[in-house]
């Protein structure tokens, strides 16, 4: 009878307990959510992976590789997520026939983390595709710079291999005309193995995008030899004429090319001094760094490869460098009150040196040697003096000396201060 009573007693009060674990249940959400909040968040450079029916590839890079995922999810796990996280996908499994289609992207947050996709920036990728086919075309060497002058290449030159599987699109292999190996032997002067990759073109020698190759690069022999009929010598350039007096030629600071290539009469090269110099350069009233063109001064029979070569020569040109030493030159005070003040045994006079151009150093007249005594106490003083520059115009290029660079001088006032004398204490008792 007891059993009874207490079955009857939990059947009516199972509805208040269910309401109590509910409640509970809707507390401890309520909890979580106030310290664990959901939140919406942008993550960028997602990648867009692309599935396509088996037999297609595209016919074309797609616009976009990437796009931008607004996700919610909570807040410990936004520490958690990264743009590998987010899967988005653009299946075209289900489709039978080449075209271009529209395509909606689809996205979910990667398992085991917990969130959800709620919108992508963009929402759809533009498509082509075709059916995938392959074909092999030739591989053509094309050498884009040639050796410097007096080398040589032979004209059949071939790589590891002379073929190319080209893959991709119907639209794209189609295309492709050939695969060139392009070589670039500008600085090679001797035998070079050089690898390179292919590139597919067209018959109008224009690249194409979209397709794979196999092998994707080749390694081709080039076996550059010295040209039997070309010799390369320096260049030299000759000189006329001086600058006027208080210039200097310098140097020559750029001679271009520096060497030539010749081919001729062999006699007539073999009789060169080991080089060759160019037409003269007059260097006549010529006071500043200049640039000039002039051919190369050949005997006859004697050409440059390519003919008629120009070198470009520039010469510097400076102004000599002197020194003009100046005596006696008389030293100024400043700086001190002479109504206050007197300066004693300061050097009267001291020499100066400038150093520079010749035709920029100064004459006497331009030169003022001045002590400055402004701040400095009564007393004996070690002081600088300074030499200056006046009337010119450009100093910049004179360096300036005085001699000796130290000075003594006294400085005495004119009406010193009297020093008082000690009082005079009586004590008591004293006459």
């Amino acid at each position: 009878m007891r059993t009874h009573s207490l079955f009857q007693s939990f059947v009516s009060n199972l509805g208040w307990m269910a309401i109590s674990v509910l409640l509970a249940l809707m507390i401890w959400v309520a909890a979580n959510m106030a310290n664990n909040p959901v939140e919406q968040n942008e993550v960028q450079a997602v990648p867009v992976r692309i599935e396509l029916p088996e037999g297609f590839v595209l016919s074309r890079s797609p616009d976009i590789t990437a796009v931008t995922a607004v996700v919610r999810a909570e807040r410990n796990q936004w520490d958690l997520i990264t743009p590998g996280d987010i899967l988005v996908t653009a299946d075209l499994r289900n489709l039978k026939e080449p075209g271009e289609y529209r395509i909606e992207l689809e996205a979910e947050v990667a398992s085991p983390l917990h969130g959800r996709v709620v919108a992508l920036r963009p929402s759809t990728l533009t498509l082509k595709i075709d059916y995938e086919v392959e074909k092999r075309v030739a591989i053509r060497v094309v050498v884009t710079r040639d050796p410097p002058l007096g080398y040589t290449y032979p004209s059949d030159l071939t790589c590891s291999s002379t073929e190319a599987l080209v893959r991709g699109s119907a639209e794209r292999v189609a295309e492709v005309a050939y695969v060139e190996a392009r070589l670039d032997l500008a600085d090679e002067l001797n035998p070079v193995t050089k690898v390179v990759s292919l590139i597919p073109v067209q018959n109008s020698g224009l690249r194409v995008r979209d397709v794979e190759l196999d092998p994707a690069s080749v390694s081709c022999d080039v076996p550059i030899q010295p040209r039997e009929d070309v010799f390369q010598m320096p260049v030299q350039p000759k000189i006329t004429g001086n600058p006027p007096p208080g210039y200097n030629v310098v140097r020559y600071a750029e001679i271009v090319p520096d060497t030539v290539a010749l081919t001729g009469d062999l006699a007539a090269i073999r009789s060169l001094p080991g080089l060759v110099r160019t037409a003269p350069i007059d260097l006549t009233n010529r006071t500043e760094t200049f640039t000039t063109e002039v051919p190369v001064d050949l005997p006859p029979g004697v050409s440059t490869v390519p003919e008629n070569q120009i070198i470009k020569v520039t010469i510097v040109i400076e102004p000599q460098i002197s020194t003009r030493q100046f005596e006696d030159v008389p030293v100024e005070v400043t700086g001190l009150d002479p109504t206050q003040f007197r300066a004693t045994g300061l050097a009267d006079t001291v020499t100066v040196f400038v150093s520079g151009p010749l035709n920029r150093l100064p004459n006497r007249e331009n030169l003022r040697v001045v002590v400055n005594l402004s701040g400095l106490p009564v007393g004996n003083h070690q002081v600088t003096p300074q030499a200056m520059l006046m009337g010119l115009q450009d100093t910049s290029a004179l360096s300036v000396t005085v001699s000796p660079d130290e000075l003594s001088v006294t400085i005495e006032a004119l009406n010193p201060t009297p020093t008082p004398s000690p009082a005079l204490t009586l004590t008591p008792g004293s006459p």
